[in-house]
């Protein structure tokens, strides 16, 4: 897989992406903000031995001081150090509590010993190993006095003090959230090439023309600048289908597609032809649900109810005539199939320059299949990424032997992310 590919995938597949990123980093955040703020003061000792003043008292004196120090980190982490400093400053925590905070270390063949304290609070932590400091030196003191007022055999003494931390143990919240956006990428990146493995749905015009057994006759990405040039470019070629007059369009998904009747309607109209554009889709997806009509609509009309001149509305910003669906009952699809529909797209078809009848998506009703013959024109509409190879030939095969003339293909309106990921080059 190539740079291009890579881009083409994030470029389809941002919304995953992103949706993927901003669940790691919440669930980053959140976690850090469960975590709580320990810090942790140290402070270091020296031991020593009370030796004579030649050289070999002092090294056998240093040697003693380092046997010592293995003792001493028992008794600096001991209960009693710890129930000491409990009792000192009057903390409302166990021993066994106390102690859990004491840590003690001492580098190897060193006389040196580090108390380390965790506490909740910076000066909490600072006062605690000050505390296990002087209670641990006492303790030291009275088991290494062998007479009463004697100098203990050996001696301890502070080298640094403990200062108070500047900041809490661990990783900053900061990290961690940057760790979760990076999770994020990793992962979403990992569900995008996995989702486009997977996927089997038609994604580009050439992959729905290669599944057609028919041509497509436009490619109208809605929202883009460009939509306005394909929409007429569908026009010039339907123009030149003769006759082609009454033109039904529906859609092979399952969703209606109304934004391309109406603007096919508009295109007609702009070019000086006389239209009418009929909203028949009983899904209730048709341009009804966008154009403002008070009319019964063709429901009434196929009912008997009311003559198709008193249904018929202006569409007011374009002067296009428009026939809303209206109050559709369960007899209104098969009243499409009749022969009152076949006179009324006549009757229409001899007053306006063309007719254009929206049906509901073949895989949600039969509508389609009945209007086909009694229209020149039947184009199939398909969406990108709405169908996969498979639903496209099961579309398809649902028409039977009504006639297809064309497809278009349709693309929804990308959000402004995706637009701008689009424009930009490799």
């Amino acid at each position: 897989m190539g740079l291009i590919d890579i881009w083409r995938i994030v470029r389809q597949r941002w919304l995953l992406i992103v949706g993927v990123v901003l669940v790691c980093t919440a669930a980053a955040w959140a976690y850090a903000q469960t975590l709580p703020n320990i810090y942790s003061a140290s402070s270091s000792m020296y031991v020593s031995m009370a030796t004579g003043t030649s050289v070999n008292d002092s090294y056998q004196g240093g040697l003693a001081a380092q046997q010592r120090v293995r003792s001493y980190l028992d008794l600096a982490a001991s209960t009693t150090v710890a129930a000491r400093v409990v009792d000192d400053k009057g903390l409302k925590i166990t021993p066994e509590q106390m102690r859990a905070k004491i840590t003690a270390s001492s580098p190897p063949a060193t006389s040196v010993i580090m108390i380390t304290v965790q506490d909740s609070t910076p000066t909490g932590a600072r006062d605690l190993t000050d505390a296990a400091v002087a209670q641990f030196r006492r303790l030291v003191d009275e088991l290494e006095s062998i007479q009463r007022d004697a100098a203990p055999a050996a001696r301890v003494a502070v080298v640094d003090r403990a200062q108070v931390p500047s900041a809490p143990l661990g990783p900053p919240p900061g990290r961690i959230v940057l760790l979760g956006l990076i999770a994020g990428l990793a992962l979403g990146g990992g569900a995008a090439l996995l989702r486009e493995r997977t996927d089997r749905s038609l994604r580009t015009p050439d992959a729905v023309s290669a599944a057609l057994p028919v041509p497509v006759l436009g490619v109208i990405e809605a929202g883009t600048p460009a939509a306005a040039g394909e929409t007429r470019r569908l026009r010039s070629r339907l123009l030149q289908h003769d006759p082609a007059k009454s033109v039904q369009l529906t859609s092979l998904s399952a969703r209606s597609e109304p934004d391309v009747a109406m603007a096919l309607a508009r295109s007609l109209s702009d070019s000086g032809q006389h239209v009418v554009l009929v909203d028949a889709d009983t899904s209730g997806g048709g341009s009804t649900e966008f154009i403002t009509s008070d009319s019964p609509g063709l429901a009434a009309v196929l009912r008997a109810t009311l003559p198709v001149a008193k249904a018929l509305t202006p569409w007011s910003e374009t002067g296009i005539a428009f026939l809303p669906l209206g109050a559709a009952d369960q007899q209104t699809p098969d009243l499409l199939v009749s022969a009152r529909f076949a006179d009324l797209i006549t009757d229409l078809a001899s007053r306006f320059d063309h007719v254009i009848v929206e049906t509901a998506p073949v895989t949600v009703a039969a509508d389609a299949i009945g209007v086909a013959p009694l229209c020149d024109v039947t184009l199939g509409i398909v969406e990108l990424g709405a169908l996969s190879g498979p639903g496209l030939r099961g579309a398809l095969a649902t028409l039977g032997a009504a006639k297809l003339t064309g497809a278009v293909v349709y693309s929804r309106p990308s959000a402004p992310l995706a637009r701008f990921l689009e424009r930009l080059p490799l």
